[in-house]
């Protein structure tokens, strides 16, 4: 017969605080959701480029809880990637001007 197994322990581990890793200025796109007739709900922004690794994605995705609000459907951020578990993310920090070397 194996011997009975130590139950699993709670960690003394403070949760590590989230670290900035990355910071840029991008031109965020509203991606929305139509249903009928309206305006239509918002899911979430994208912009293009990013840090993916692998350069499967022309575009990368910010949740729309981490953007504040703004009017219109494009507009320009100052994003940044934050290292936190389970995953990396990214948020936009504030709304900036257009820089002057943009593409149009």
């Amino acid at each position: 017969m194996p011997p009975t197994r130590v139950s699993q322990r709670a960690t003394t581990h403070a949760l590590a605080p989230e670290r900035v890793i990355h910071k840029m200025v991008v031109k965020l796109t509203r991606v929305r959701r139509f249903e009928g007739s309206g305006t239509g709900a918002t899911v979430m922004f994208t912009f293009e480029g990013g840090t993916r690794r692998a350069d499967r994605s022309r575009c990368s995705f910010i949740n729309k809880d981490n953007v504040p609000d703004f009017e219109g459907e494009e507009a320009w951020f100052e994003v940044e990637q934050v290292s936190a578990k389970p995953w990396p993310f990214w948020r936009a920090v504030r709304q900036v001007d257009e820089p002057g070397d943009a593409r149009a």
